[in-house]
């Protein structure tokens, strides 16, 4: 027998424990579980890690985003080493405020191949209220850029504590009833005279006007949109009742107690409309029990300024396109400049944000599709 010698055997046998080339990796694993509950939006998983070194390596599937948070989650970054990058993390849901914009992670493409995918861009985190968060997708390295992530949607409205201004003090109930004297009211709600009735408000025809200083000088305008109840009845403050000079003695007299109702209101809260009448059921303060969204309306005649009617809670401040408006004595919010179609912020009296987009026509409401939270 021929001998064979040592070094050829053992070529033979390392020969025989290489593995033959797999054309084919492996996908990643499933991205991480974003966040729970908590102040911020949870941060979605990363993406998986696609195939090393191969043209068709499997992306890692979406991770699931936050629930139930203030401000919009992140999506996941994609990663890659060779194949197409793995999709971006799913979206925090937004809570019951506006959230911060939430940013898609790109997948990068494969680094070791000229024609790589491009690695798939996450979903847009959500936003709260208003919902405006859109994902960018990622530079592939080495392959093609990420597709930019989808748009986030509106978060949760859960409900919240609400507080009113301590310094909102009631003093002891008198009324007095009116009809709309004007189509237009005091804080810029529009009536029709014939039907002694509002819009935007809980019921048209369940209204009132509050104390103020003067025609000018509507130094309790801020109560304008704010709900009192009497006994079981809910009636909107549309209106001012100015007493400077001789005008309605009975609001001069009690500025903090009385209120000017429309005889619907006053009927249905089973109250006289005359101030000599004591001991009457007392009104107090509640959360506006509005159906669908807050509307918004561009001033006829001023594209610089806007009304914010259907809240919840009386409005405390609007700024829009980064403009912070000031409150006129007719009840409208007061630019520099113009705005319509721009991206705005409307907050209550208890501190709770929405987003909206202003309208681009004058005098015409516009629905924000938003609402605030509902008050514990």
């Amino acid at each position: 027998m021929r001998s064979v010698s040592r070094l050829a055997i053992t070529l033979l046998v390392v020969a025989g424990c290489l593995p033959q080339n797999n054309n084919q990796g492996q996908g990643g694993q499933s991205g991480g579980a974003g966040g729970q509950s908590s102040a911020s939006g949870g941060s979605g998983g990363k993406g998986g890690s696609g195939g090393s070194r191969v043209a068709t390596g499997s992306g890692g599937t979406v991770s699931s985003g936050g629930s139930s948070v203030p401000s919009g989650g992140s999506g996941g970054s994609g990663e890659v080493s060779g194949g197409s990058g793995g999709a971006g993390g799913g979206a925090g849901n937004g809570g019951s405020s506006a959230g911060t914009t939430g940013t898609a992670g790109g997948g990068s493409g494969g680094s070791s191949q000229a024609d790589a995918a491009a690695g798939s861009g996450g979903r847009g985190g959500s936003g709260g209220a208003s919902g405006t968060g859109t994902g960018t997708g990622g530079l592939g390295s080495g392959g093609k850029t990420g597709g930019g992530g989808a748009p986030g949607t509106g978060g949760s409205t859960a409900p919240t504590s609400c507080t009113f201004p301590s310094n909102w003090t009631m003093g002891s109930a008198t009324y007095t009833t009116y009809t709309l004297p004007n189509s237009v009211t005091a804080c810029g709600y529009n009536g029709d005279k014939g039907a002694n009735s509002v819009k935007n408000i809980v019921t048209a025809n369940a209204f009132a006007a509050i104390p103020g200083t003067s025609s000018s000088d509507f130094n309790t305008s801020n109560r304008c949109g704010a709900c009192i109840k009497i006994n079981n009845t809910v009636v909107t403050i549309v209106d001012e009742c100015p007493y400077d000079g001789s005008n309605n003695p009975p609001c001069k007299a009690n500025p903090t107690g009385h209120m000017d109702l429309s005889g619907a209101a006053a009927s249905a809260g089973g109250v006289k409309g005359d101030p000599n009448v004591k001991g009457q059921a007392q009104w107090k303060y509640v959360a506006c029990p509005v159906t669908g969204n807050v509307m918004a309306r561009l001033k006829t005649g001023n594209s610089n300024e806007i009304f914010i009617e259907n809240e919840i809670l009386p409005i405390a401040s609007v700024t829009c396109a980064g403009q912070t408006a000031s409150r006129t004595s007719y009840g409208a919010w007061h630019f520099n400049s113009n705005i319509p179609g721009a991206d705005c912020e409307a907050t209550d009296v208890s501190g709770r944000t929405i987003g909206f987009k202003a309208g681009s026509t004058q005098g015409q409401d516009v629905d924000t599709g938003v609402q605030f939270p509902k008050c514990l």
